[in-house]
């Protein structure tokens, strides 16, 4: 998957990976479903600078990365006094100081103050020789909680750019992809920039020196695949397992990679061991643009499937180290694994998660009533008992030449698959009647809305990952 390249919505390395994955269905035994895509207008970007002019010299601001979306200054940038605006809040600033149009802001600003037990409200959490407070009551600072800042009022302003200070180190934000599930577009460039080297930058705002920002990207209109293969059985009704394929490094999304796995393992099975119900993988696009209608989205492309699904399960970040920002170490691994977090509808779906988690010891996995914090929210609130598995370690997000891939456990990821399919194996033997009848919020909210993917003539499947095109 990281052989394709950052796979951001639409762009030539995400439609390749979704060929691929294609591909690898089909190579397994499973049928293809329909062809299905929707439109979007994509933001590519290209470079990214910060330079402070200093007598005619050009001194870089080291690791800035863009803010998502963000107006292009094109190839040529944009130059301009830099003037200290104080701290930025998540609605805009609250006070500015004079300063002339064509001006670049500096603005400090902070990722919410959370713990994962403000995010999360798990009744389960595997834990060893620690207390559950470390998971669970710990500062949880992770940029993919990144605020969209609000700009267009500078922009009214005649700001020509703004650079963002944030309360992490320049290792964690370099190429950082924020906010991702925003469809905010500020009417200007804007950065973000580390804490270290803010330090920098501050200075030389409150110095009044001038600086030099470049946002080069490109707006393109194009069409992002959906994916759905089938493994069938012998039941008419469905398990659903689902995750969504784009993202920029090796965790987002290598629930499309758990998906194939699964996918190889069931279809491989003699007849005789083969699941009862047949087994529907669904890839959808879009959860990096704060636009596009993602799960709910492949809920309503296939009605006819969601009302004979017994359970669903969305897979997400699988394998994923913990890394923080640590006094003395700097950006550096803790030790640990990055808290999983299993929101679950109430009934033998919990007890069999929770049974899942114990036999493969994962620790700091917990288990939170559904719908809960998953990308999968739609199934719960449709009726459908439903399992998710999601984490979000600091480079979340972050694009980098190897695609984070040093940061991968891959012990715990061959862990969490082999979970899964055993959730998977048990969850089939269980009524759907019995998945249902455990939890009275299942349906609260259904799916509703129009179906907007459009149908058409499939693309080759691809059988090659080298795809580099950025």
């Amino acid at each position: 998957m990281v052989d394709f390249g950052p796979r951001l919505p639409g762009n030539a390395n995400h439609l390749a990976f979704v060929d691929w994955m294609a591909g690898q269905f089909q190579d397994a035994g499973l049928m293809l479903g329909p062809c299905e895509s929707y439109s979007y207008r994509r933001w590519d970007p290209r470079r990214v600078s910060l330079d402070v002019l200093d007598d005619g010299v050009r001194r870089p601001i080291a690791k800035v990365t863009f803010f998502v979306r963000s107006a292009p200054t094109g190839p040529e940038g944009v130059t301009g006094p830099l003037v200290y605006g104080g701290l930025l809040k998540p609605t805009g600033p609250d006070a500015l100081p004079d300063f002339p149009k064509g001006s670049i802001l500096v603005f400090d600003g902070q990722l919410p103050r959370l713990t994962m037990g403000s995010l999360t409200h798990p009744h389960f959490v595997h834990i060893g020789d620690e207390p559950k407070s470390a998971s669970l009551d710990t500062p949880y600072h992770r940029l993919w909680t990144t605020p969209a800042f609000q700009l267009d009022a500078l922009a009214a302003r005649g700001v020509a750019g703004v650079a963002i200070i944030m309360d992490v180190s320049s290792a964690m934000i370099e190429g950082n992809y924020s906010p991702h599930a925003s469809h905010y577009r500020p009417k200007l460039p804007a950065l973000f920039v580390g804490q270290d080297a803010g330090e920098e930058l501050r200075r030389a705002a409150k110095a009044g020196r001038t600086a030099h920002l470049t946002l080069d990207a490109e707006w393109t209109t194009g069409d992002v695949p959906q994916l759905t293969a089938i493994l069938p059985g012998e039941s008419d009704e469905v398990m659903i397992v689902d995750t969504h394929t784009d993202g920029q490094n090796f965790v987002e999304e290598n629930g499309c990679i758990t998906m194939l796995h699964l996918a190889r393992h069931f279809a491989s099975l003699p007849k005789g061991e083969r699941l009862r119900r047949s087994i529907v993988f669904a890839g959808w696009p879009g959860h990096m643009t704060g636009e596009m209608p993602e799960a709910p989205g492949w809920a309503l492309a296939h009605p006819e499937l969601m009302k004979r699904a017994a359970a669903a399960f969305t897979i997400e970040h699988l394998g994923s180290s913990e890394w923080l920002d640590i006094p003395g170490k700097g950006y550096a691994p803790t030790g640990h694994n990055e808290y999983m977090n299993c929101p679950t509808s109430a009934g033998p779906l919990t007890d069999i998660v929770v049974a899942g988690i114990k036999r493969h010891d994962l620790l700091r996995h917990g288990v939170e009533p559904g719908p809960g914090v998953t990308t999968g929210v739609v199934f719960h609130e449709s009726g459908v008992p439903h399992m998710g598995l999601i984490g979000g370690p600091s480079y979340l997000l972050s694009i980098a030449p190897n695609g984070h891939i040093d940061k991968l456990d891959a012990g715990l990821a061959v862990r969490q698959t082999a979970m899964l399919a055993d959730v998977i194996r048990q969850a089939d033997k269980v009524p759907m009647a019995k998945l249902k009848g455990g939890d009275p919020s299942l349906g609260a909210k259904p799916v509703t809305g129009t179906d907007t993917s459009k149908r058409g003539p499939c693309r080759p499947p691809r059988r090659t990952t080298s795809n580099r095109s950025q």
